[in-house]
């Protein structure tokens, strides 16, 4: 995302990205960036709750007035419908992804590795 927001910028159109993440897309160079904090897939918030997604799109839009240049971080304080560690398990898969299935055994391999190691 940081990439296309980077292109928009340079076209002339200012961008925010909201994200559950806005350490990481600080890091990555997004111009402006509202952090929201709800579970993956659900950024702009919880669906059927048009008061929340109003304020998360209100957040965002008051950024981009107020952030003087390219670099704004800012955070906006949701109160999700679960706790935390509920919606985060309902977001979860019950068995992980081929891809992650391999990246978390390669991971899992190289820690065994270095156990050895020592």
């Amino acid at each position: 995302m940081p990439v296309l927001a980077q292109t928009f910028e340079q076209a002339g159109l200012n961008t925010v990205l909201v994200t559950m993440m806005p350490y990481w897309a600080e890091k990555m160079g997004t111009p402006r960036t509202l952090g929201v904090e709800v579970p993956f897939g659900h950024p702009l918030g919880s669906p059927g709750d048009r008061a929340m997604q109003v304020m998360i799109i209100g957040a965002a839009l008051s950024l981009l007035e107020r952030a003087q240049q390219p670099g704004a971080v800012s955070d906006v304080q949701v109160q999700w419908p679960q706790p935390p560690d509920e919606a985060r398990k309902d977001w979860q898969p019950l068995e992980a992804s081929p891809i992650i299935k391999m990246i978390r055994d390669q991971a899992q391999a190289r820690a065994e590795a270095r156990r050895q190691e020592t």
